[in-house]
């Protein structure tokens, strides 16, 4: 662990730089862009289970939020 923080010492930390960084609208969502939250982000993508997420399963997705979402 130590050869990790050695490695990474100066490094920013891109993660909370986006979200901290108020210019960016889409900040908010790297937070949820974890080993916490890959299985549920992974189901609402692949409609079909089969483990990958294909092209069409990601427009199928995109272009089913609500009308008036920006």
């Amino acid at each position: 662990m130590e050869k990790l923080a050695s490695e990474t010492k100066g490094v920013p930390d891109v993660g909370a730089t986006a979200i901290n960084n108020s210019t960016n609208p889409d900040a908010w969502a790297i937070k949820y862009i974890d080993v916490m939250w890959v299985q549920p982000i992974l189901e609402a993508f692949d409609d079909d289970a089969s483990g990958f997420i294909t092209v069409a399963e990601v427009n199928h997705f995109t272009s089913s939020r609500p009308a008036d979402w920006r």
